[in-house]
Formats: C-alpha cells, sequence, structure tokens
C-alpha cells in the first residue's frame, strides 16, 4: 500500500513537472498535449478514463454590447487571498459587465483591491469544526455594507464566472424564481458543485444568490465552537480529535449540520421560510427518511439550482471533486456510496413532477444507507 502511494505522489510530481516545463516554453504545445491525451483516453481500450478540457482567457472580454443596468446588484468575493491578480481581473471583469459594487471580504492581510470595496478583517473566535467561522465572518462582514433590497450574489476568490449574459442580466434571472414558502417571495440561488439529493441540507455554499435582507437571516448566526460540539457529541479528547475518528464514532447519516454548507443552508430554513423548517444537529437513523422528504420538499419549493457549466465557472483550486451518482472513497477500496447530485436537471424533475420526490424516497429505501458520506 505504502509503495502504491509512493508511485502515486512521484507520478503526481513528475506530471507537475513536464506541465510546468511543456507551459513554459510553448502554450500551444500544452494544448496539443490535452489534445493528445483526449484522443488517448478514448482510443485506449486499456484506459478507464474519459478526459475533456476547456480553456479560458486569463483576461476575459465582452462579445455584446448591450449592458443591463444593475446598480441595484452586489457581488461579495470572499474568502483567502491566493491570488491578487487572478481576483484583480475578475473584479474588473464584473464591472465591465455592468456590476458597480463589488465587495472583497477576506481574512488576509491584503491591500485594497482597485474597483472594488475592500473588507480585511480577523476577529477573534472559537476555532469551528471546519473553516466555517472565517466563512461566516467573511460573508456577513460583507453583508454589512449592502443595503437590503439589493440582489447580491456571493461567490468566492478562487472562482470566476465568465458568462456574461448571466452576469449583465442576473436581476432577469432571479426574479424570474417565486416562492410561496420563503419570507421575501422569491427563492435562493445555488449551485449543484457537491450539492447533495440524499445527504440532508448539502447544499453547495460555493455560491448563493438572494437579496440583502434574505441573506443577512440567512448568516444571522453565532460561531461555532469546535470543543463544545464535540462534548456534546460525547467524544473524549475533543481538542485533538480528528475527523475520521469522529466519523467512526457515529454514523455521518445523521448529521444535519456538521459541514459548513449544512450548517448555512439549515439557518436558510430557520430564518428565510415563513415556517421554521431546521433540523437538529442529530437526527435518529430512523427519522431519516422523513426528514429527508421534507429537505426534498424544501429544495422543490424554495431554491434554483444553476450549473457550473451554464455561467461557465473556472475555479483556480487544483483539489476539485465533483461526485457523481455513485463514488468510492478516497482510498477506492470500500463499497460504493449511493450519491444523488443536486443537479439542475434533478431540481428541474422535482419541481415539475409532484411524484419524483417518491421515487427518490422508493431509490433510498432500496439501498443500505450505511455508507461514510450520510
Amino acid at each position: 500500500m505504502k509503495v502504491k502511494i509512493l508511485l502515486k505522489f512521484l507520478l503526481k510530481t513528475f506530471s507537475h513537472y513536464m506541465r510546468s516545463l511543456i507551459n513554459f516554453s510553448n502554450e500551444r504545445a500544452v494544448y496539443l498535449f490535452l489534445q493528445g491525451l483526449r484522443k488517448a483516453s478514448l482510443e485506449n481500450n486499456k484506459s478507464k478514463l474519459l478526459t475533456e478540457f476547456k480553456i479560458f482567457p486569463k483576461i476575459p472580454k465582452k462579445l455584446y454590447p448591450s449592458i443591463t443596468n444593475n446598480s441595484d446588484i452586489s457581488i461579495i468575493i470572499q474568502g483567502p487571498i491566493f491570488d491578487r491578480d487572478f481576483i484583480q481581473n475578475t473584479i474588473n471583469w464584473y464591472r465591465s459587465c455592468g456590476i458597480k459594487n463589488i465587495i472583497v471580504s477576506t481574512n488576509t492581510p491584503t491591500d485594497k483591491f482597485f474597483k472594488a470595496h475592500t473588507i480585511s478583517k480577523n476577529g477573534e473566535k472559537p476555532q469551528g469544526v471546519w473553516n466555517e467561522n472565517n466563512q461566516l465572518e467573511t460573508i456577513r462582514n460583507a453583508l454589512y455594507e449592502i443595503n437590503d433590497n439589493d440582489l447580491v450574489m456571493k461567490t468566492r476568490t478562487d472562482q470566476r464566472i465568465y458568462n456574461e449574459i448571466f452576469l449583465s442580466n442576473l436581476n432577469t434571472i432571479h426574479n424570474q424564481y417565486h416562492s410561496e414558502i420563503t419570507k421575501s417571495g422569491s427563492r435562493l440561488g445555488v449551485i449543484s458543485n457537491n450539492s447533495s439529493l440524499l445527504k440532508i441540507n448539502n447544499i453547495s455554499d460555493h455560491l448563493y444568490i438572494d437579496y440583502g435582507h434574505q441573506l443577512k437571516k440567512m448568516f444571522d448566526l453565532e460561531y461555532r465552537n469546535r470543543n463544545d460540539i464535540f462534548y456534546s457529541l460525547q467524544l473524549s479528547d475533543k481538542s485533538s480529535i480528528e475527523i475520521d475518528l469522529l466519523r467512526q464514532k457515529l454514523s455521518s447519516s445523521l448529521f444535519t449540520e456538521f459541514e459548513s454548507e449544512q450548517w448555512f443552508f439549515n439557518s436558510f430554513k430557520r430564518n428565510c421560510l415563513k415556517s421554521n423548517h431546521c433540523d437538529d444537529f442529530l437526527l435518529k437513523s430512523e427519522s431519516y427518511i422523513e426528514s429527508l422528504y421534507n429537505y426534498l420538499s424544501i429544495i422543490k419549493n424554495s431554491i434554483y439550482v444553476i450549473d457550473p457549466e451554464d455561467i461557465e465557472l473556472f475555479w483556480i483550486k487544483s483539489s476539485i471533486d465533483t461526485l457523481p451518482s455513485f463514488y468510492h472513497d478516497g482510498n477506492q477500496n470500500k463499497e460504493l456510496i449511493l450519491f444523488s447530485r443536486l443537479t439542475k436537471l434533478n431540481w428541474l424533475c422535482l419541481k415539475n413532477d409532484d411524484n419524483y420526490i417518491n421515487h427518490l424516497i422508493n431509490y433510498v429505501k432500496n439501498h443500505q444507507m450505511n455508507s461514510s458520506l450520510f
């Protein structure tokens, strides 16, 4: 096993070195290499992969001359500062698409960005289970600077949306979705990256779209304390416990707001709907089906889903995992884990087919729900 891990590491290091070398000499060679890789994956009968790629310009340019008035739209770019040039070019691009109010909110000490309002704060807060307290702080700091009636799109510092039609017509796109169960009458826009139909509250925190007053309710949360959470779960050694050990001690099918995105969406269900539909932090396994039914009903009636391909989303993060309907764990040595992604197509089925929820519930009942994903 150790030899296999070492070989994977050496191969990854060699591949990174070769890509850097080729890119340094000629980007055309990189393009030809990717074309060759795509063809080899398709024609090689021993290959288990199909390869596809997309190339974006570092500095995007507008294709369409018209710009809709977006004076009442705000974009939040939140997260750590890894690449200032990438963020500044993203700001410039959003401005060229008519977005006037752009806020960069970070915990990283940084100089101000041009054509954007820069917030760099790192207040005292307890250690969360993940990085959720930093996320909460940066999002909330930005929302303080935004009018309640502004339409807000929350994004990340390592992502860029290239689709200018989407950016220029964000108001029109958002206002076509209505809800009878939210306090605002609008739906929360979310993205399908790793959002799940079957894992309670697992709605991706990469992107949110809604009005300022609605998002301020959603992020009206107290910081989480890692030690307090572990203590409430009756786990000893709560100061040094590893997340994997926690998952071994408790079946994660019971968690409804353990991940940061679960925590945020459970707050949406608590604070942004006409009735409180939030779940307890832990569910008994026998309550899962009932809670799943409620979760799917909320998805059907209070959000709309965007696929990253629809908005031409680019992500500079190198370790990107988009989970398919089934997947193995990291070691690829256990049974397949049931997972259904909340794609736009799945959401449309939920919204327009009254029998689709029952179809999903029956699908789940026919599988053993004992995997670590849940």
